[in-house]
């Protein structure tokens, strides 16, 4: 009977466990995979000084209720803990390359430039130079709490937690491209303009204009024309409600 007893509560122990871990959220290989290609290779802008420390500083998504983290999530005793003992892997408005990312249960781990392992590695970085710029990189712990799921995988959504930290723009910049047609896609890349480009797009192929001109409008069609000079050639480009209607060269 003693037996019997025991045998009925480890099952339900196991089955409890079971459908407990059927109700967490988490992550498919497919997003990580997608989330991963979308970042890595990409430059980004630091926004702080980060630390030539393999282990990272950490990023809380909500901010935990002591004096430790700012509005940011930030630690920030950490953080001025493994500054001064290890040294700046990454400077503050520095642009530095994601090399690796990974994805945990509930934490995003991003590398900036090597990761952070120092010159010769994080355990000599606090013997020379210690709070000085060093080689080697850093790296970010985003940790979000709770288990992550597809959804927080979106780019668009890490972003904006990605974005406390470091400046994520160019990426964005990047992903929007790849959502243009092809024929805009080519026009970018080649630095001209086509009918139909955006303000937008002919900012990524051109530039800042020289000088916009607002036209006197009528009914529902906004009128501007753009200048600029390119390669020897001036370029009117007239657009109506923000797109490229005519293309004037000279």
């Amino acid at each position: 009977m003693k037996l019997q007893r025991t045998f009925i509560l480890c099952f339900a122990a196991i089955s409890l466990s079971l459908v407990s871990s059927t109700m967490q959220a988490s992550t498919s290989k497919a997003a990580q995979e997608a989330f991963s290609k979308a970042l890595l290779g990409k430059d980004v802008q630091a926004l702080i000084d980060m630390p030539a420390y393999k282990e990272g500083i950490d990023i809380y998504y909500t901010p935990p209720s002591d004096k430790r983290t700012d509005d940011r999530g930030i630690d920030l005793k950490g953080l001025t803990k493994w500054l001064k003992a290890k040294g700046v892997g990454v400077e503050k408005g520095e642009e530095v390359t994601i090399t690796n990312v990974k994805v945990d249960s509930k934490m995003i781990e991003i590398h900036l430039g090597g990761g952070g392992e120092g010159r010769r590695g994080s355990n000599h970085a606090n013997k020379v130079n210690a709070g000085f710029k060093r080689a080697g990189g850093s790296r970010i712990n985003f940790r979000y709490q709770r288990e992550l799921t597809d959804a927080d995988l979106q780019p668009s959504q890490f972003f904006k937690f990605m974005g406390r930290v470091v400046d994520v723009s160019g990426i964005e910049t990047q992903l929007d491209v790849k959502k243009m047609s092809a024929a805009d896609q080519s026009a970018i890349d080649n630095h001209t303009v086509i009918n139909g480009m955006t303000y937008e797009m002919v900012l990524l192929s051109f530039g800042d204009p020289e000088q916009k001109k607002v036209e006197d409008s009528s009914g529902s069609t906004f009128k501007e024309t753009w200048y600029y000079l390119k390669a020897g050639h001036r370029w009117i480009l007239h657009f109506e409600n923000g797109k490229v209607a005519q293309i004037q060269t000279f």
